[in-house]
């Protein structure tokens, strides 16, 4: 039985209607006979016969669907090169909307933790030298502020960092069912244009929840935790790139197969603990990338992004270029209840 159709039957019993509409596969196809569940919260009916089905149990009794998952860390990892402006835009437009929907959808999740990383390790500077990899001189290096993997807490990526977005954890990460998410967001997704143009995607990632950064009193503070479904975003138009310049390689080190590792570590070795989602850009992989590809906006093919994320069991990825992002969040949200649904406690 389809997950569409396993959560469509759980989520009558969960307070969630049913309505009908088509759903998006990973390839950009249209499935109009597939389940799924809708970014308002409700459940889209697989087929009629679904609706002649009993609602509450299997044939043997046992209620369908178990979501095993009550707690959440969702890492969006935001390029902050001069081409992103929009793309945050778009992000910031449809996230609160998108864990509002988790919230409807996962009645058993208690705690969702957000929290969101740039891809520069001097984010802000405005470093005129791509290949410079020391830190200025003017910067404290030695902050959170300008290290790799470091949860974002203050706006444009600490273009300022006498200003604070001021979440009202007291940590780096927020909460993302408390009233004030949606300005929380909003101030820490918008990390800016300023970041140095050889993004480091996977290195900011891999930091983000290594053990490291993530130790008390660390820059990311308990923000990734044993008992939570880990899910990422990562949201760029350009690829982590080994043919970037400074030599011996330019982007971040080690490749899919290494970053992948890195994150299953984080997670115990449990890989199914992980939802993995990418919006990312390049043609022929999405149509409507087919002119940013040409260099008219930086947009090109993310081969070794969509490898890595790819690797995940529980996975989806959508084209950057799109203009909005509620189509892409429509079919994650299935991912994360799939995650959910067979997490390892």
């Amino acid at each position: 039985m389809r997950l569409s159709r396993i959560i469509g039957l759980t989520a009558a019993v969960a307070l969630m209607g049913c309505s009908d509409s088509g759903a998006t596969s990973d390839d950009g196809d249209t499935d109009t006979d597939a389940g799924g569940i809708n970014l308002d919260g409700t459940t889209v009916a697989e087929d009629a016969e679904d609706d002649n089905l009993d609602s509450t149990s299997s044939s043997d009794g046992d209620v369908l669907g178990q979501l095993e998952c009550e707690r959440i860390d969702f890492l969006f990892v935001v390029d902050n090169s001069s081409s992103m402006a929009d793309e945050q835009a778009h992000l910031v437009a449809a996230v609160p909307g998108f864990v509002q929907a988790m919230q409807t959808a996962l009645p058993d999740v208690k705690s969702i933790r957000v929290g969101v990383v740039d891809t520069d390790a001097y984010p802000g500077l405005g470093n005129p030298d791509p290949l410079a990899g020391a830190c200025p001189e003017e910067a404290d290096c030695d902050s959170c502020d300008f290290t790799l993997g470091a949860l974002a807490t203050k706006p444009n990526s600490a273009l300022d960092p006498d200003l604070s977005c001021d979440f009202g954890t007291d940590k780096p990460y927020m909460d993302g069912l408390a009233a004030g998410f949606e300005a929380e967001f909003e101030c820490a997704a918008i990390v800016g244009t300023e970041g140095n143009p050889i993004e480091q995607q996977a290195a900011a990632l891999v930091e983000a929840v290594s053990t490291g950064l993530n130790d008390a009193g660390s820059c990311n503070d308990g923000f990734v935790r044993d008992d939570a479904l880990l899910v990422f975003l990562m949201i760029s138009d350009e690829e982590d790139d080994v043919a970037d310049q400074p030599e011996p390689q330019g982007g971040s080190l080690g490749d899919p197969t290494v970053w992948f590792d890195a994150i299953v570590q984080a997670k115990g070795g449990a890989a199914g603990n992980v939802v993995a989602l990418g919006l990312i850009g390049g043609s022929p992989r999405f149509d409507d990338c087919n002119e940013l590809s040409q260099g008219l906006d930086g947009a090109e093919q993310t081969t070794r992004l969509e490898s890595f994320i790819g690797n995940f069991e529980h996975t989806f990825t959508g084209s950057v270029c799109s203009e909005g992002y509620d189509a892409f969040f429509q079919d994650a949200l299935e991912q994360v209840a799939e995650g959910c649904r067979f997490f390892i406690p």
